[in-house]
């Protein structure tokens, strides 16, 4: 794969509203800690040549590396390890099924840095890369490399609520090398809320160990694969995937700093598109699924926000 539009944009997005969001003490979500997540979304039918979609499923490790402070700089590495599975038949295939297995690794390095009261700015990067371990493996083709430089600016009059803006830059890209991001963030009291692209999250905590709230995502994905030979000789090189989802979500605290989060709810756009090997659509009709159900269950750990230290007076001279 190329690029992980979804993995590179949230991963940058996520660090700067959440993870700078968290340095001051914040409530953190999954996309900054420790985490072990599996995905399963529904299948279905396409109206081109009959393709039946199998059930897909993702498995996904994210590990944090421990920080390194030089001077007022943190430096944040990271690492991630995802695999997927997908699967499809049609009547032109003698009811054979086409499976396919996807392996990601992805390293990132992100710097943040306060540079005047109530502001932050975080700059970092990240190299994913992709492969089935059966294909040959294309270095140029089969990695990708996202740089981003965002700020964050907390609002003095309304506590926990904050404002994130910048670009990532992608490389390779199949639009636009460079998307602007915008995003609000707000967590105060009972209530989180997360509002920009590619994630929805709204939460309310029931007492210290369950949260409820609603969840809403993009993915787009853009796998380099191995094709039929009537897709080759369509020079078909990548296949594209979309997804929009949302649905309920509920956090249980299951004790340390140890999170189940589980969510079910409904894929309202699957849509798939055949691309070049410049990554251009070869517009082939027909390639909507239509609305599916999901399921995801992530088991994370969530540090607990620092507890101040308690000063006694200091006693007359």
């Amino acid at each position: 794969m190329r690029m992980d539009f979804r993995r590179a944009v949230r991963g940058c997005w996520a660090v700067g509203v959440l993870l700078l969001a968290a340095l001051p003490a914040r409530a953190q979500t999954q996309a900054d800690r420790l985490y072990l997540s599996y995905g399963l979304s529904g299948g279905g039918s396409l109206e081109a040549g009959g393709v039946h979609v199998k059930e897909r499923q993702t498995l996904e490790l994210r590990v944090p590396l421990p920080p390194v402070v030089v001077g007022r700089t943190y430096l944040l590495p990271s690492v991630g390890y995802e695999t997927r599975w997908m699967g499809a038949s049609a009547p032109a295939l003698e009811d054979e099924t086409v499976e396919r297995q996807f392996h990601r690794i992805q390293l990132g390095l992100t710097a943040v840095r306060p540079v005047a009261p109530r502001w932050l700015v975080v700059t970092g990067v990240l190299a994913s890369t992709r492969t089935d371990f059966k294909s040959s493996f294309d270095l140029s083709l089969d990695t990708s490399w996202v740089a981003f430089a965002m700020a964050r600016y907390q609002f003095q009059d309304t506590p926990g609520l904050g404002l994130t803006f910048g670009v990532v830059a992608l490389w390779p890209f199949d639009k636009l090398p460079v998307i602007p991001m915008l995003s609000l963030s707000y967590n105060q009291g009972p209530y989180t809320l997360e509002v920009g692209l590619p994630r929805l999250t709204l939460l309310r905590k029931l007492g210290d160990t369950v949260e409820l709230g609603l969840v809403g995502a993009l993915d787009l994905q853009v796998l380099r694969t191995r094709f039929d030979p009537e897709l080759q000789a369509l020079n078909a090189s990548y296949l594209r995937e979309t997804q929009v989802r949302v649905g309920p979500t509920v956090n249980v605290h299951l004790g340390r700093d140890l999170w189940l989060s589980s969510s079910v709810g409904l894929s309202l756009i699957n849509d798939y598109a055949l691309l070049d090997r410049e990554r251009e659509s070869l517009n082939v009709r027909g390639l909507d699924m239509g609305p599916a159900p999901y399921g995801r269950v992530v088991l994370g750990w969530r540090p607990g926000r620092p507890q101040a230290k308690a000063t006694s007076p200091r006693p007359a001279p």
